[in-house]
């Protein structure tokens, strides 16, 4: 059984589309050769709000179901899955900031990510362990300017092109 669009879920498909078809499958192969995404490419995505729509709208997000950025990332990834980890990234470090950060953080990173000024990479993956965080290797020790890390991480998405990494680690024992 399929369910229908709202139509605002259907005009963010819309503009998605367009912008994937227009901006991103032309040039596609030059970016994969270069393997960068052109933050330019980036600002144009925050302005077209096709990035962190589910965020809370008190950070400038338009707090959209999630479904809503499933629809956005598929028609980017169309034309182009490397770009669309800007809004899986978006979305998936947002939310991670937005509910367990403190107000300060989320007011710094928040809007930033939404408008394509930021890019915050996940760093989760360990070389042992894979993306399970219920198992982490990688320890974060406090100390008297912030924490101290201990371990490693790899597969970080968008990491040599990110402004901050969100890193899991474990400050308690195993």
């Amino acid at each position: 059984m399929t369910q229908a669009l709202s139509a605002e879920q259907d005009a963010f498909k819309t503009v998605a589309e367009r912008f994937a078809r227009e901006k991103l499958a032309p040039h596609y192969q030059t970016r994969e050769r270069e393997a960068v995404v052109e933050r330019s490419l980036v600002r144009e995505m925050g302005r077209l709000g096709l990035i962190g729509a589910d965020l809370p709208e008190r950070h400038g997000g338009l707090g959209l179901p999630s479904e809503t950025i499933g629809l956005v990332i598929e028609a980017i990834a169309y034309a182009d899955l490397n770009v669309s980890y800007v809004q899986l990234l978006g979305s998936l470090c947002g939310q991670i900031i937005a509910q367990h950060g403190s107000e300060d953080l989320a007011a710094h990173w928040l809007p930033r990510i939404i408008a394509g000024e930021a890019v915050v990479a996940l760093a989760l993956t360990e070389p042992r362990g894979g993306s399970d965080a219920g198992n982490l290797v990688l320890s974060a020790r406090p100390t008297d300017t912030g924490y101290l890390l201990n371990g490693e991480k790899s597969s970080i998405s968008m990491a040599d092109q990110a402004d901050a990494a969100l890193v899991f680690a474990r400050t308690g024992r195993v």
